[in-house]
């Protein structure tokens, strides 16, 4: 009797156990295809010190341990004046599931090119480019979920997210 109570008692805790996992998605995206998830973010446009900045033609590469590296073009412009540039930056990818963000955090800026500038001062800019490498910046948004249409998945946002064998996993 003893043995039939307690199998009463296992069932329901193992079939919950069960419906719980059978509920859980793992959705694989490939380097590339993360680049193409990531490129429908951009242009992402901040404003710096009177100057608008517009961060475009993202690339992003992963490595083991959550770490990323994302190569990035800027367009800074103030006053008719413009600066093209291109940018490495590199970090830590981190979802936020409470927010539905992927970001990139502390993200150090390790190199830093003009490409092309008519600013008067961009030797300043370069300065100041050349201050920040190896300096954690902000947090960089890389994608919101909350702002994509999931409705495949009932707009259900992720429960997880990590780097593993070069791939970015999701977990729903």
């Amino acid at each position: 009797m003893r043995k039939f109570t307690r199998f009463f008692i296992l069932l329901p805790l193992f079939m919950l156990l069960l419906t719980t996992q059978a509920h859980a998605f793992t959705f694989r995206l490939s380097q590339k295809d993360l680049n193409q998830v990531v490129g429908m973010t951009f242009p992402q446009t901040q404003y710096y010190e009177g100057m608008k900045v517009v961060f475009s033609n993202p690339y992003l590469t992963l490595s083991a341990n959550n770490k990323v590296a994302v190569d990035v073009n800027i367009l800074g412009s103030r006053d008719g004046q413009q600066m093209e540039a291109k940018a490495t930056l590199s970090g830590l990818l981190r979802y936020d599931g409470s927010n539905g963000e992927l970001q990139i955090e502390r993200p150090m800026l390790n190199d830093f090119k003009v490409l092309n500038s008519t600013l008067q001062n961009d030797k300043d800019i370069v300065r100041w480019a050349e201050q920040l490498k190896g300096q954690s910046a902000p947090i960089i948004l890389l994608v919101n979920f909350k702002d994509l249409n999931l409705s495949i998945l009932g707009n259900q946002l992720p429960s997880d997210m990590r780097v593993e064998a070069g791939q970015l996993v999701i977990v729903f």
